[in-house]
């Protein structure tokens, strides 16, 4: 029986785009090696070497990011000015929203994202439903990202349930099988419909109880 639903943020309950950032960087950058979206994008993104694994595991400060990242990319703008450039990203998936808050009362709900300091206290401002959540577990507090199993154990620890008491529903099928790796179920998400779907299912209800 499930007990516990984890869903992740970032295109599940809220999509976005990375790559947004890059584009509106692009005309600060006076550095002759970024004038490429897609190098700035590499810069600040890829999964190994990017500048902002670090801002996302709480290892650098917001100010510190940013001076770091102006720096090397020799922007001409001010935190200030950097700060909607960097946050405003997200838009709502209002069907999965839905789903969220029909799931009030009937089962614990946590929030398992890869985030920064930057873009949760925006989001959370910005976005009603993710004070539904019973508990916020952000990658920039633990020090660790999906799909490391510590932030994983984090959510488990916090759960006070077995392992398999808990789904994960994530849009990136490394992170679902991460978390199944340890015991939990998971869901690849793909769409909201399809999400019901499967809930259904994992859940144990019948039609009359559907979302």
């Amino acid at each position: 029986m499930i007990k516990v639903l984890l869903f992740d943020l970032g295109n599940v309950i809220l999509p976005f785009s990375h790559f947004q950032i890059a584009e509106k960087l692009l005309p600060y950058s006076g550095h002759q090696d970024f004038q490429d979206p897609s190098r700035i994008f590499a810069y600040l993104f890829d999964l190994q070497s990017g500048a902002v694994n670090g801002f996302d595991t709480g290892e650098v400060a917001p100010l510190q990011f940013f001076e770091s990242v102006r720096k090397d990319l020799l922007l001409s703008l001010s935190f200030e000015e950097f700060l909607p450039i960097w946050t405003d990203i997200f838009t709502e998936n209002r069907d999965v929203s839905e789903v969220v808050l029909s799931l009030k009362g009937k089962c614990r709900l946590g929030l398992l994202s890869n985030t920064d300091p930057l873009h949760f206290p925006y989001v959370v401002s910005k976005y009603p439903v993710l004070s539904v959540f019973d508990q916020w577990i952000l990658s920039y507090e633990v020090g660790a990202k999906k799909p490391d199993a510590r932030i994983y154990r984090k959510a488990i620890e916090w759960a006070s349930v077995r392992p398999q008491e808990i789904l994960f529903i994530d849009d990136v099928e490394k992170n679902v099988d991460a978390a199944i790796s340890l015991g939990m179920e998971g869901i690849h998400f793909r769409s909201a419909s399809q999400m019901r779907e499967e809930l259904s299912v994992r859940m144990g209800w019948n039609q009359a109880k559907r979302f």
